[in-house]
């Protein structure tokens, strides 16, 4: 039973649960704004700011109020930090994905349920989540996330599902954080092995800018042009919903963003080789590196968005649909990314730390939460709103890719 389980069974006072929940990274790009929404929220009694940055995670505690507290994060001495986990009704992970595995680890080591914005778990990650009892939820945020709770509320209103498209456009600087570059750069790299698609049965390995599709966004954003990424999403459905004939991610950046990484990847900028005399670097690391001493933290006024579109092809009343989603948000500026995927997060974590799925072991969003608690949840906050449409095709088809 979960701590806030428990402390709601023992008082008979409480009409509600009340949450302690740790944020990895909680000063950081996306995990700030988590912690200032959880602050918020009043069946959250504690929101633990676990950070290497200490006197951004001060300001924030001083910003937010009496539920924030910090902990200072070394992992030199985990054993301190294992501790102050202990109890903790979740552990919200908001740093980038290359530090998945101490930050899972830290986890498995508290025996704390365990969220994080992306990541690819092991099959021995996945069998040491079941061994120590612990639900782990990988991607809450937009995408993955809330793309995914979207699709499961429309293979439970839909007589059948066939096909799901996922498309997202990230319109930002390359580096906000180090945790957006690692992004960008994990996700367009040509040598990335896990950017696929799924069509009858077999998943697909694709390239760089391979899939191409022009998708319909919520303004300012409008008509876009998308391109497969190895997002988890496109393997986690298809595992939930094995009916699935086709499902693919698309996602797309600023345009020169896109021309930049052809470049880099033209020239074996991205590539996983080690580079000589450089202290176990690889060249994409290396790249990486120099990027950030460039351009890093850069914001700049040309727009911000962070928006989805996820289409789903099925059927109802014996008639083939196009079910289409779409997602917005107020312009934000440059906290745009950070504060949609912290939003989104937040109301993940919160009902995680509340009222954890009884199952153990890991869980795709899409199993994890029932989707009219979370997108009533989301709406609550007012900030992401989201627009249904869905029309009959009569025979014919979604196209796939190209123009």
């Amino acid at each position: 039973m979960s701590a806030a389980r428990t402390e709601f069974a023992k008082s008979g006072e409480r009409n509600q649960p009340m949450a302690r929940i740790v944020v990895l990274g909680g000063a950081g790009e996306v995990g700030q704004w988590v912690v200032r929404d959880l602050c918020e929220r009043p069946n959250v009694k504690e929101v633990v700011i676990a950070e290497v940055a200490l006197d951004r995670a001060s300001a924030l505690a001083e910003e937010v109020g009496p539920k924030a507290r910090i902990l200072k994060v070394d992992m030199q001495d985990r054993t301190a930090v294992i501790e102050q986990l202990r109890g903790a009704d979740l552990l919200m992970n908001c740093t980038s994905h290359v530090y998945f595995d101490d930050s899972f680890a830290l986890a498995l080591d508290a025996r704390v349920n365990y969220a994080d914005l992306i990541s690819e778990p092991s099959a021995a990650q996945r069998d040491a989540a079941v061994a120590a009892q612990i639900t782990a939820v990988s991607g809450l945020g937009i995408s993955p996330g809330v793309t995914q709770v979207l699709v499961r509320q429309a293979v439970d209103e839909l007589e059948r599902v066939d096909e799901v498209h996922v498309s997202g456009v990230s319109w930002r600087t390359i580096a906000p954080s180090r945790g957006g570059l690692e992004t960008v750069l994990w996700e367009l790299a040509e040598s990335t092995p896990t950017r696929q698609y799924f069509q009858n049965g077999l998943f697909r390995g694709a390239s760089y800018l391979e899939g191409t599709r022009w998708v319909d966004f919520m303004e300012p954003v409008g008509r876009h042009r998308v391109y497969y990424v190895p997002h988890p999403e496109t393997t986690s459905l298809v595992q939930s919903f094995p009916q699935l004939k086709f499902c693919a991610t698309r996602v797309s950046w600023r345009d020169e963003i896109m021309e930049d990484v052809a470049v880099l990847n033209k020239y074996g900028l991205l590539d996983d080789a080690t580079v000589v005399n450089a202290g176990g670097l690889t060249i994409r690391e290396a790249v990486r590196d120099r990027i950030w001493q460039v351009r890093g933290e850069e914001r700049d006024d040309r727009g911000w968005a962070l928006m989805c579109t996820v289409e789903i092809v099925g059927v109802r009343d014996g008639r083939s649909v196009v079910r289409t989603y779409q997602t917005g948000h107020p312009q934000w500026g440059p906290d745009t990314t950070g504060r949609v995927t912290g939003l989104c997060a937040a109301v993940g974590a919160e009902l995680l730390a509340l009222a954890p799925p009884d199952q153990m072991g890991w869980l795709a969003p899409e199993l994890a939460f029932e989707p009219r608690a979370f997108l009533a949840a989301l709406d609550e906050r007012k900030h992401i709103p989201i627009v249904q449409h869905e029309h009959a095709i009569d025979g014919e088809m979604l196209k796939r890719t190209g123009s």
